[in-house]
């Protein structure tokens, strides 16, 4: 693909403040992060072309991440399909992965890749749409609470 259309009006696509370890039976199994459209327009889930996550330059698989959004969450093939589900541009999805360990504390790089179709501008013969580039780059921070440290 040669090129993809762009348009950030969010101050930011992944919403920083919410990315977290998540836990099963207290232990480290994974995280989450929220993410906003960056497009003036929502979108069907099924305009959805590829969804990655990426956390220090590792690819996390497919199969460890689910898309919540509207209450419902799903596996990450199931979100191609999902042609009746609407992401508006003002609501945040729920991104989840599941991760042995979780993230240690400090810094970390967080590469979410989502690359959507707009499908009211064919911009080709054979199906070809405008791309959009609605993935974002940043820098997370993880501090988990030690026991017996919160603030009272």
């Amino acid at each position: 693909m040669g090129f993809a259309m762009r348009m950030k009006l969010n101050d930011s696509i992944v919403k920083k403040e919410t990315f977290r370890n998540t836990y099963i039976d207290g232990k480290r199994s994974g995280f989450e992060f929220k993410a906003q459209l960056a497009y003036y327009r929502g979108h069907f889930l099924s305009d959805i072309d590829s969804l990655e996550v990426y956390l220090d330059g590792e690819k996390m698989p497919d199969w460890a991440i689910t898309f919540e959004l509207n209450g419902k969450e799903m596996p990450l093939y199931k979100v191609y399909e999902a042609q009746t589900e609407f992401w508006s541009q003002v609501n945040q999805a729920t991104i989840r992965v599941v991760k042995a360990g979780g993230v240690a504390d400090g810094d970390h790089e967080l590469d979410f890749r989502l690359m959507l179709r707009v499908p009211y501008m064919q911009i080709g013969p054979d199906h070809n749409f405008m791309p959009l580039d609605s993935g974002e780059k940043v820098t997370v921070h993880v501090e988990e609470v030690k026991e017996g440290k919160f603030d009272e």
